[in-house]
This record gives structure tokens, sequence and C-alpha cells, in this order.
């Protein structure tokens, strides 16, 4: 029996320093990762049977049998125990000391987000105080100034007139410049191209001139269209308000009377001389003129003429149909019919053709 005793004691510590090395091995394989915390090591459960028999020292055994319990995990404070029977005490090994707070950001619990709700961003955070974000401040950028229009004038008719049978416009200027003097303006009347009038003052703003278009002659009543500028020579204000219309009439009535009577030396055919007394002239105007033999109901000839004749003016037609022999007796008339003649009293002329 004195042999047992030291047979056992060999085997416990053979048991403590397996124990012993299993838990260092586990204890530096944790730590080959990256440390975030520390944790206490841990270890698998292991389950063995040892057989235990004590002798009192009056040489009679206590006790003989298995442990009942096995160890689920095994902490270094419970590897420090001294076992009796003199086995020496296991080394503890050096706990791995804890990591540094500094730089270490320990991640507090998550939120719980009812439905619909949006997590809230954390705010910048600047060491020594708290940061507020200011947001950027753009620069104006220059405004560009419109560019006003040119001031020009605005040449407009304002009204038609008619002044002894001659046309007339009245010419306006409704821009916000001034028409200098000796301005060309071109002028056209009755969808023809009339003529260019040189204005003898400046036509300023709102202001406006009477002008005599002596090319343009009226002898009935019609509508005439009068356009100022028609070829946009003059630059304006506006381009589309140059024409207007109007109905005008003559205003003094045509007058046609035979002047005289004569022989052709060349063909001794009859001449009449036909006159126009009036200060509007006569443009193309009918006249049928009728011979008749001095006491005969009946005309010898009638002739029907187109004439254009100047204010105070003379026409001469030749008669045919009629031999202007000297000494004959005749009698002539003279008939405007489109328009009518004024004063009929002076149509008619007898006498003897010398």
């Amino acid at each position: 029996m004195t042999l047992r005793w030291p047979l056992v004691g060999s085997l416990v510590a053979l048991i403590a320093g397996a124990g012993l090395a299993a838990l260092v091995l586990a204890f530096c394989g944790e730590g080959e990762g990256e440390p975030s915390i520390a944790r206490p090591p841990t270890r698998t459960p292991v389950s063995r049977t040892v057989t235990v028999t004590r002798t009192p020292r009056g040489g009679t055994p206590v006790t003989t049998g298995t442990p009942g319990g096995t160890p689920s995990a095994l902490t270094p404070s419970a590897m420090t125990a001294t076992p009796s029977g003199g086995v020496p005490p296991e080394e503890t090994p050096e706990a791995t000391p804890p990591p540094s707070s500094e730089g270490t950001e320990t991640p507090g619990p998550e939120p719980t987000l009812a439905p619909g709700e949006t997590p809230l961003l954390p705010s910048p955070t600047r060491p020594g105080g708290t940061f507020t974000p200011v947001p950027p401040t753009s620069t104006p950028r220059p405004t560009a100034t419109p560019t006003p229009p040119p001031v020009l004038p605005d040449l407009v008719v304002l009204d038609i007139f008619v002044s002894n049978d001659v046309l007339g416009v009245v010419l306006g200027n409704q821009g916000h410049a001034t028409v200098p003097a000796g301005q060309e303006i071109e002028f056209r009347l009755r969808s023809v191209a009339a003529e260019t009038v040189t204005l003898t003052q400046a036509l300023p703003p709102d202001a406006s001139v009477p002008i005599l278009l002596e090319d343009q002659v009226i002898y009935t009543s019609e509508v005439v269209l009068a356009v100022v500028d028609p070829n946009n020579l003059i630059p304006e204000e506006d381009d589309n308000n140059n024409g207007f219309g109007k109905p005008v009439a003559p205003d003094v009535a045509l007058d046609l009377g035979v002047h005289g009577v004569f022989r052709s030396a060349d063909t001794n055919r009859l001449l009449v001389v036909i006159r126009n007394p009036t200060s509007a002239p006569a443009m193309q105007v009918t006249v049928v003129v009728t011979v008749y033999r001095v006491g005969a109901p009946d005309p010898i000839t009638k002739s029907t003429y187109h004439l254009t004749i100047e204010p105070l003016g003379f026409e001469t037609v030749e008669v045919s149909g009629v031999a202007a022999l000297p000494g004959v007796q005749l009698r002539v008339v003279v008939e405007m019919t489109d328009p009518p003649d004024a004063n009929p009293a002076n149509n008619v002329w007898e006498g003897i053709i010398s």
C-alpha cells in the first residue's frame, strides 16, 4: 500500500498538466484573430472517469468510486487549486490585457423603428465641439441689361384729299424720331408707283403735313389706296401701317368747249380745237364731235375721241368724213359724255370755213 500513494499522486499531476496544456492552447487560439473585446477563455467539456482509492493512515481504504459530475467549462481560477497529496500547483496563464478604450467605439444598441419611420442620420461632429454645416453661398451672376430698340420715325398716311381734281395725302409721323428736311419719300397710289416727294421741312413726332401729288388726277368718284414708302427705304418703327384707303370724288366739275374750227392745209379735212377752261386736268375723257350743215337737222358726221387735256390746255382733233371747203357754213357740237360736261353752252361752234 505504501507504493500506491506516489502512483496516485503522479496520476493526478499528469491529469492536471494535461488540463493546463489544453487550457493554454484554447486561450492562445482565441488570441490569434483581431482582438475586439476581452472574453473569458472557454473549453470544450471533457468527460473522464478516474478511480481514486484513498487509504487512511490506519491502512483502511475509505472510498472507492467515480466522480459523479462532468465539468462544463474550466476557468483560470478553477485551475489554480493545489491538489492534495503533494501535487505541485498548476501555472496560471497570464490574462490578455483588455484593449485600450482610446480609438475604440463600443456600439450601442440599435434603435427599433416602427413601420414607416425613417432612421435619423447622425449629425457630423468635430472633436472639441459640435460642427454645424453651413450651406455654400452662390456667387450672383451679373444680369444682362436688354438693349433698347433704336429710336425711329413711323410714317403713315392719315388722310387722302382732292384739290382741283388732284389727289393729295396727309403724311404723319407716329414714331419717336424726327424725319429731317430734305428726306425723299416715295408714294404709291391706285396700286401703281406714283411719285417721290422731297420734304421741304422736318417732320417731328406726332406732326403731319399735306402733300399734293400733281401726277394723280381724279375724274370720277373712286376708292383710292395710298401707300407711303412702299419699298421700305426709310427705317421705321413699324412698316405694316403705311397704307390708307378712302373713297374720294373730284372737287372741280370738268368743262370742255369748242375753241375754233379750221381746215387742214394738208388733207383739207376739218380740224376742231377743244379747250379745257378749268383748273383740273381732263384725263382720258370721252368726247363726241358732231358736224352739221347750217339749217340741216341731220348731222353730216359724228366722231368719238378719248382725250387728255391739261388745265387751261387745248387739244386738236381731225374730223373724218367731212371736206372742209372754204366758204362752207358748218355747226360743230362738242359733248363730253364721261364725265358729263359742266357747261354745255360753250360746246357749239357755228361759222364759215375760211
